[in-house]
């Protein structure tokens, strides 16, 4: 019994002894392999990452775009490619011995834009329209510099919701509204409201108090458009009142009454939101929009543009619109 005793027990330990040695090799294996697939979804993490950083880098208009980079412990690096619309990327992200590596294929579009299906469309009803002196809505197609007539693509040159309204516009403009025909009724006119949140909050320019701004002021390029706020609220009076030189490209948000005077040179899209906005080009200097311009609200809104000589005008052209349309 004893000898028999002794063997089992040494058969015991043998056995527990291989079963510990399993349990560690076990162990270490899954050491060895948590380790593993940590440092390759770290790798996997930042070649995302050098995705997203070089997308962002171009939404910003960076440059140059950078093509490499250090995050917790690891590295990155992107080769980026264009054609057109189209981007490709190649990144590859490096922690400790491991790697991965992305291949990206992007289509580049802009996002959803009002249409504009005249030089000025007014969604607002009822509408109080004035034109005095030589100022002009003109829904002929003009090139971008609202310089040169393109010979098709003609609208018209105001729409508005309601049949009493446009007798209201045609009444109050006579010749001075050109178009395609010049005035006519289309409630198609898209709704820009809800748009107008995201262009107010990523407003590139400002200008939310009372007062006359002057001086010499860019609001966006051809090539790099912007957004610009003139917030003058809700009440009567013009609470903002622009002069001296102003050239702009993108899209103008208005709210409120807002006098525009001196030379004002915008090509895109201008938006007029608000109750009781009224908007008026004042008689002095050369106001001019070249592209579209939507009147919205869901009550009366006021459009009073003057001219002396030939200034003061609203041009219709899809160049120009689509030159906003490319605003990051």
């Amino acid at each position: 019994m004893g000898r028999a005793s002794l063997l089992l027990v040494m058969g015991l330990g043998v056995v527990f002894g291989i079963i510990g040695i399993s349990m560690r090799g076990s162990t270490n294996y899954l050491v060895t392999a948590q380790t593993g697939y940590f440092k390759y979804s770290q790798a996997r993490n930042l070649a995302r990452m050098a995705v997203h950083t070089t997308l962002r880098a171009y939404d910003r208009n960076l440059s140059p775009i950078p093509t490499s980079g250090t995050f917790n412990g690891g590295s990155y690096n992107v080769v980026t490619t264009e054609s057109g619309d189209t981007l490709w990327l190649a990144s590859k992200g490096t922690f400790a011995d491991s790697s991965y590596a992305m291949k990206v294929k992007l289509l580049r579009t802009t996002k959803p834009f009002p249409r504009v299906n005249a030089a000025l469309a007014i969604r607002a009803t009822p509408v109080n329209f004035s034109i005095s002196g030589k100022a002009q809505v003109d829904g002929r197609n003009y090139d971008a510099t609202g310089a040169t007539l393109v010979g098709s693509g003609d609208v018209a040159g105001v729409a508005t919701m309601k049949k009493a309204d446009s007798t209201t516009v045609k009444n109050a403009g006579g010749a001075n509204i050109l178009g395609n025909p010049p005035v006519k009724v289309d409630t198609t006119t898209i709704d820009p409201l809800p748009f107008l949140v995201e262009y107010k909050s990523n407003a590139d320019f400002s200008y939310n108090s009372s007062g006359t701004f002057g001086g010499n002021n860019t609001w966006g390029t051809s090539s790099s458009p912007a957004i610009v706020y003139a917030n003058a609220g809700d009440d009567t009076s013009f609470s903002i009142k622009f002069t001296g030189n102003i050239a702009g490209c993108g899209i103008l948000v208005v709210r409120g009454n807002v006098q525009f005077n001196g030379t004002f040179d915008f090509i895109g899209l201008v938006v007029i939101d608000g109750f009781n906005t009224t908007v008026q080009f004042g008689a002095a200097g050369t106001p001019q929009i070249v592209g579209g311009v939507i009147v919205a609200g869901n009550a009366g809104a006021s459009v009073t543009l003057k001219g002396t000589g030939n200034t003061a005008k609203v041009k219709y052209s899809e160049e120009a619109l689509a030159k906003a349309r490319k605003i990051n």
